[in-house]
């Protein structure tokens, strides 16, 4: 695969983005064209940055970007080379076709002040108006889209950045090498500006969306009460006056009401019932959403990591290396699906199984972290 061909379209397909990053270019290949690629997409990166901080009127991001521009500009290609030397001169067009979507959007306005205009209508009067956004995040994109790339620009300006860090602190060509850590440093600031503001707007919007519904279901449950006391009323008023018109129509009557007031009962308790089922359903998903990521956090982790014992404990014994065994499947088939490389990590998957159905699972657990990291390199 050629890094060139990491397109927008690559960018939105996870095992595709691994890839771009995993084919940076090696230190043996380093020369004059390297570089200068390396310092066209820095440029490029920051450009975009700079563009949209300054379209948010934010004059300290703005100069902050520009800064990181002349910092990377003031370096020369032996302090680069030698900041390079260990490891490989890092691909940074992944991060560059990231921000010129965030670029992108921001220019054609889609923001979350536009997607909010229209929460839910007024059913009745007064009826709880939808809860107002912090000022602090008007004009901030919190579409899941730009939230994506902004995510791909902090990890993979975070990750060059760690991976440099060491080197900033030995001597390059005679003198400290911290300065050639000074733009990478800054590219990675701004990334995580981006991606922490908006994740935080993200996270207020649903907060205000959940707080609104709630106003909103507090008012409908007060019409739906004073509803049934004015129907009680004015059925007792009415009662009255049918009883002494016409006694014969009373068994009718009364007979009829019951049962209307009977439906109204039934019907509001059949809908508090959905609620609850619906948020027991959404219970369930969380949980077993965050059981499963902290599965997936321990089987990255190394070899020599200490196990959580319940991950290495079958399902009759209260573990969850059942559910271990299906997350390293499903894993290793959907990088297959998408194109990649699973030569090592379904041979040693099978080994797992084995070592399962044997009964060691403490080893059986090891294979499977094995097979998923190979996996997932």
């Amino acid at each position: 695969m050629n890094v060139r061909s990491c397109s927008l379209a690559a960018l939105f397909r996870p095992a595709a983005l691994l890839t771009c990053l995993a084919f940076a270019q090696p230190v043996f290949a380093q020369d004059a064209v390297a570089l200068q690629k390396l310092r066209e997409q820095y440029d490029a990166m920051m450009s975009n940055f700079e563009h949209m901080l300054k379209a948010q009127g934010d004059p300290a991001g703005t100069e902050k970007a520009r800064r990181g521009r002349e910092a990377m500009r003031g370096l020369n290609d032996q302090q680069l080379a030698k900041l390079y030397s260990l490891t490989r001169v890092p691909d940074l067009s992944v991060v560059v076709t990231a921000t010129q979507y965030q670029v992108t959007q921001a220019d054609s306005g889609k923001t979350a002040a536009a997607g909010a205009s229209g929460l839910v209508g007024v059913q009745s009067l007064p009826f709880p108006e939808p809860i107002a956004l912090d000022p602090g995040c008007n004009g901030v994109d919190i579409t899941s889209g730009t939230r994506y790339t902004q995510l791909i620009a902090k990890e993979v300006t975070n990750s060059i950045l760690a991976a440099a860090a060491w080197a900033c602190n030995e001597d390059i060509l005679g003198e400290n090498g911290s300065a050639a850590c000074i733009p990478l440093a800054i590219a990675a600031d701004i990334a995580n500006g981006f991606f922490d503001t908006s994740a935080w707007c993200a996270g207020e919007f649903t907060a205000n969306q959940v707080d609104a519904n709630f106003n909103r279901l507090g008012h409908i449950h007060d019409d739906l009460a004073a509803g049934i006391t004015t129907i009680v009323t004015n059925d007792n008023v009415n009662t009255t006056t049918i009883v002494s018109n016409d006694n014969t129509n009373t068994a009718n009557i009364v007979s009829n009401d019951n049962t209307n007031r009977t439906l109204i009962i039934n019907n509001d308790n059949a809908n508090f019932a959905a609620i609850i089922l619906n948020a027991n359903a959404n219970k369930n998903e969380l949980r077993d959403l965050i059981l499963r990521t902290q599965i997936e956090q321990d089987l990255s982790t190394e070899a020599s990591a200490v196990t959580v014992a319940i991950f290495a404990l079958p399902a009759s014994q209260g573990g969850y290396l059942d559910l271990v065994k299906t997350i390293v499947t499903e894993t290793i088939a959907k990088v297959q699906a998408a194109g990649g490389n699973v030569s090592i990590a379904q041979p040693v998957l099978n080994e797992a199984n084995a070592a399962k159905a044997a009964g060691d699972f403490k080893l059986a657990y090891t294979l499977y972290r094995k097979a998923y990291k190979a996996a997932t390199k």
